[in-house]
């Protein structure tokens, strides 16, 4: 699991990327099982990925499909510098 931390100038718009992105994330990095993002009005945003395993989390050799390929650039201008934490043994709790 990687925690993604990082400010951003519009996070309506960085959101909006992100939810029209969607499962389509999965066709450029299929090692991801999912994710949550979340950002505050003042730009703050954090995410958290689930891989099937770490070395997935840290490739970056990747090939972007050209459908993606402007989406994934403004998303990446948006997110800004951003900091990464890997969990190595994370605990996801569930309802019953």
């Amino acid at each position: 699991m990687q925690i993604l931390e990082g400010r951003t100038a519009d996070a309506r718009r960085l959101g909006e990327l992100k939810a029209e992105a969607g499962d389509s994330g999965h066709r450029v990095r299929p090692g991801i099982l999912g994710g949550t993002f979340a950002a505050a009005a003042d730009g703050r945003y954090v995410e958290a990925v689930y891989f099937t395993a770490e070395a997935v989390a840290r490739a970056h050799d990747l090939e972007v499909p050209d459908d993606l390929r402007s989406l994934l650039t403004e998303e990446s201008r948006l997110m800004g510098r951003v900091e990464y934490f890997d969990l190595h043994e994370p605990i996801l709790g569930s309802a019953r």
